[in-house]
């Protein structure tokens, strides 16, 4: 019996090594080849950031553009500190669970991590008010998109929202003053992460980037430091 059961683990072992492996080295290809490989960012686009916290994405986007107001959806009464309301908007799109039980990646819970995983319709938009954002190294880098390509984008993030009645957005508390939680429509997995979103959206937009991109690094890869 003892020897069935170590055989079992070991070819179990073996198994789920073997997936893990062959999701790494599909993740690795994915970042690399391009989708939409032959786009040029405009040199008089709107501009955008991609920002990166070492494991989300997001998307930066003016409040306010002759191309679109986000005002219709984010307005300032839905933040405890209205004084807060940004000129601009980061935003992310996740698993409920992890996003609003862990801030902080040490404080992941394993219930939430293997729902992720495995697949969840619990999903939120997060977003983060910012005041005259500027590119920084690592972590948030600059490009331009025209006017056709930001409609595109504008499309794919409002899509995400879920709206009452009235058709506004249903947010909740965020970690601090300056950002909230949207509820929000799709599917999390890990075939389809935060990471997979954002490049989703860019994607989407003719905007060159990987064509699959379930890590940050696959993502920020595409939008080199200026």
């Amino acid at each position: 019996m003892a020897t069935s059961w170590t055989k079992w683990l070991k070819r179990a072992t073996i198994s789920l090594l073997t997936v893990i492996g062959l999701y790494l080295v599909a993740a690795l290809f994915g970042s690399i080849f391009p989708a939409n490989p032959y786009w040029k960012s405009p040199d008089d686009g709107i501009e955008l950031f991609i920002e990166t916290n070492g494991l989300h994405t997001g998307i930066i986007m003016p409040m306010r553009s002759d191309v679109h107001d986000w005002g219709e959806f984010i307005r300032p009464e839905h933040l405890d500190s209205p004084t807060l309301y940004g000129s601009h908007i980061l935003v992310g799109w996740g698993h409920e669970g992890v996003y609003r039980n862990a801030e902080h990646w040490q404080d992941l819970r394993f219930k939430d991590a293997a729902s992720a995983i495995f697949g969840s319709d619990d999903v939120l938009l997060h977003i983060y008010h910012l005041n005259y954002p500027q590119a920084y190294p690592y972590y948030r880098r600059s490009f331009k998109v025209s006017e056709a390509e930001y409609r595109l984008i504008v499309k794919a993030v409002e899509e995400r929202f879920v709206l009452d009645q009235a058709r506004q957005p249903l947010p909740s508390s965020g970690y601090g003053n300056g950002d909230l939680f949207y509820r929000a429509h799709g599917h999390y997995n890990a075939f389809y992460t935060c990471n997979n979103w954002t490049n989703d959206v860019l994607r989407r937009a003719g905007i060159r980037t990987g064509i699959w991109t379930p890590f940050q690094g696959g993502v920020m890869r595409w939008f080199p430091e200026q």
